[in-house]
């Protein structure tokens, strides 16, 4: 009899050291799991609103989103025309290098604009060969940009400092140094003329 309640008394402390250990490692468990999610402020800065109706046709500004500069470019009728007719100087015309990783809403509609709404160019404003950030040349020719630009040079991007070329959808042409078009980030319309990066 004594060893029949030895044993019960037995499971039952067994039980209890099994339920106070599984508290414990909850317990400890919880904060530190909830430490790897990033914080309030942290979510808050990783996303960035901007109201593109500010921005002029023909315009281009540049806004800060996680550190980085970014372009938000206003293109009018005009200049969406200069997007066609030169996609044998691109040298990823269709945009399918990287960009998809980073912008899901990116598809075969939107491809030679690289924008949700074509007449919004939203991309990170670093040269894709060592960072500078590129000049604004939306005319076409060599003219108004000289010698920096080829001669049959077809609006958009400069970068500086090494000679990277991109056109107005920042597609980056053949013989630059840079090796893609400059980068999309994952982007959406809150409301009609809101768009929220990140």
């Amino acid at each position: 009899m004594s060893d029949q309640v030895d044993q019960s008394r037995r499971n039952m402390l067994f039980i209890a050291a099994g339920g106070l250990g599984a508290v414990a490692v909850a317990a400890t468990a919880i904060p530190f799991v909830g430490s790897m999610f990033p914080a309030a402020d942290t979510l808050a800065a990783s996303k960035t609103e901007f109201d593109v109706a500010t921005v002029e046709e023909g315009q281009v500004v540049v806004i800060q989103w996680q550190g980085k500069p970014v372009f938000i470019t206003h293109r009018n009728q005009a200049l969406l025309a200069q997007l066609d007719g030169h996609d044998d100087l691109l040298k990823d015309p269709e945009s399918k290098a990287i960009e998809e990783v980073s912008a899901t809403w990116l598809n075969d509609k939107n491809r030679k604009y690289r924008s949700i709404k074509p007449e919004y160019l939203i991309v990170v404003a670093s040269c894709t060969h060592l960072g500078c950030i590129p000049l604004y040349k939306p005319s076409k020719g060599r003219e108004e940009w000289g010698n920096s630009v080829p001669e049959d040079w077809v609006g958009g991007w400069h970068c500086p400092c090494h000679g990277s070329l991109y056109d107005l959808s920042a597609r980056v042409i053949k013989g630059s140094p840079a090796p893609h078009n400059l980068h999309l980030m994952p982007y959406k319309y809150k409301t009609d003329t809101t768009v929220v990066i990140g």
